[in-house]
């Protein structure tokens, strides 16, 4: 599974976790349409401890 962020920068991850052990591991997820990326459709941030 390969990740970029908004800087263009990739991270490669085992294709085996899911959304919630990505959210677990402090990973932003951002789910968009490839033919119009500004049309978001799904976001996932993790939880901030206090």
């Amino acid at each position: 599974m390969r990740f970029t962020n908004e800087n263009g920068e990739t991270m490669d991850l085992a294709d085996n976790l899911t959304l919630h052990e990505l959210l677990d591991m402090g990973v932003s997820i951002s789910v968009s349409e490839e033919t119009d990326p500004d049309q978001q459709i799904w976001l996932a941030e993790p939880e901030q401890d206090h």
